[in-house]
């Protein structure tokens, strides 16, 4: 069962914390699957900085539906998003998504330019009820400045108000009405990265304010092996450069409403 806590930062800020959804050891036995598919792949070694020769790491979907990491769904998830979305509204996943599999010490010259704030699920929801979710799992530490996920605390809400205000929005495509979100306060207008900014992720960084009179804060999703972070479906993101001094190891994935009749 979600804590009042857990319920009341959903509500808020637009995502929670599962803290050990899954045990160390099973993200530990996650994390050497990964070292032995990026050495092989990249020649990449877990003890041996110097073998970390590329900033992100691609090609990585044979491991997707690979057992060992099965327990990222495991009770405590599946509570969690029974509670959510409700018992048998939403869809069990094939698999736990897209690797984000970043390493240190590699250029990020460009970096700003592909980053863009964006929700992985389209603006025409329902607002009575949740319909999906985000699941970000930690397989191995993130610290921060280790390439985790940029999220804005309560952009879910700013959303909801500004479709409300709005409405004709939620029927254009995602990328056009994404951009027009974006321009619509200043604030968020300012989030947006420069082709040319150096240390983007340093200015944007725990910045605060209020939109649409919703509170809202740029938040650098770190957590422990073993960690879950749900977020709700219209909760803005972007990826970050790796500037820390390990690898990140996290996966992502969208949870769907179940289809009638399954």
């Amino acid at each position: 069962m979600l804590t009042p806590e857990q319920r009341s930062e959903f509500a808020e800020r637009g995502f929670f914390r599962l803290r050990g959804a899954f045990t160390r050891s099973e993200a530990a036995a996650m994390e050497e699957r990964l070292w032995s598919t990026l050495n092989r792949k990249y020649g990449a070694c877990a003890g041996d900085p110097s073998t970390w020769r590329i900033a992100l790491a691609t090609g990585l979907q044979p491991l997707r539906t690979h057992r060992v990491f099965d327990p990222i769904g495991g009770s405590p998830l599946v509570a969690a998003l029974d509670e959510l979305i409700g018992e048998g509204r939403w869809r069990p996943p094939k698999h736990w998504g897209q690797f984000l599999v970043s390493f240190p010490g590699r250029s990020t010259e460009g970096f700003a330019a592909r980053a863009l704030w964006h929700t992985d699920f389209p603006y025409h929801l329902p607002t009575d009820r949740l319909t999906g979710a985000l699941v970000f799992s930690f397989l191995g530490e993130v610290p921060a400045r280790s390439g985790g996920t940029l999220v804005i605390a309560g952009s879910h809400r700013v959303i909801a108000r500004y479709l409300s205000a709005h409405p004709k929005q939620s029927r254009l495509k995602m990328k056009i009405a994404r951009r027009a979100l974006m321009s619509s306060d200043p604030w968020l207008e300012s989030l947006n990265p420069r082709a040319d900014e150096g240390d983007w992720v340093s200015r944007v960084a725990l910045l605060a304010d209020s939109v649409a009179g919703v509170a809202v804060e740029v938040v650098e999703l770190t957590g422990e092996p073993g960690d879950i972070i749900v977020g709700h479906p219209w909760l803005l993101h972007t990826p970050t450069p790796n500037r820390g001094d390990r690898p990140r190891f996290m996966r992502v994935q969208r949870i769907l409403q179940a289809t009638p009749g399954h």
